[in-house]
């Protein structure tokens, strides 16, 4: 966000920040995303509309600790850049779960058959 944003209570300058989202994988950007929240068995939450998932970005008061927050979308030489959800990161070491205990029990069977 482009200039300075003035604190809407004590009205000094505000800082720029981010809000940590803590997830599976980590501490991740929070983000923005239309819609109501749908629930999802396997990641938490569905993100309908993944290309409209924007950065938020969180001012805080220096003087009194109140926070603003802002989902700006944020550009980078003319081009449009989307944050990445949490709910996809979410699906993403799920399925890397699923294909590690797939390789697990594949071995399991070979070496069982060995044994015989």
């Amino acid at each position: 966000m482009q200039g300075t944003v003035e604190c809407t209570r004590c009205h000094a300058h505000m800082e720029s920040g981010w809000v940590p989202d803590n997830t599976h994988s980590g501490l991740q950007q929070e983000n923005w995303s239309p819609g109501e929240p749908q629930p999802s068995f396997w990641t938490g939450l569905k993100v309908e509309k993944k290309n409209i998932v924007i950065p938020v970005t969180t001012f805080r008061c220096p003087n009194c600790g109140y926070l603003e927050s802002y989902a700006i979308p944020q550009s980078q030489n003319g081009v449009l850049v989307s944050g990445k959800s949490s709910s996809q990161r979410q699906l993403a070491a799920v399925l890397i779960a699923l294909g590690l205990m797939a390789l697990l029990i594949a071995f399991g069977v070979v070496f069982l058959i060995r044994a015989r």
